[in-house]
């Protein structure tokens, strides 16, 4: 139950205007990271903090 009430209050909010579900750059490297070093423990932030800013440039 408690998850139904907190999906209802991020969808009114959302619908409000004050969230954002983009995800910033400092989020997409630590999901990067958190997913990559699983795999190969070999990997530093710093690689998936380039990895993330190589993707995002235009």
């Amino acid at each position: 139950m408690q998850y139904d009430l907190l999906k209802a209050e991020l969808l009114r909010r959302e619908a409000a205007g004050e969230v954002d579900r983009r995800l910033s750059p400092a989020e997409r490297a630590d999901w990067a990271y958190g997913n990559a070093v699983i795999e190969n423990a070999e990997v530093t932030r710093e690689m998936a903090n380039e990895a993330v800013r190589a993707r995002l440039k235009p």
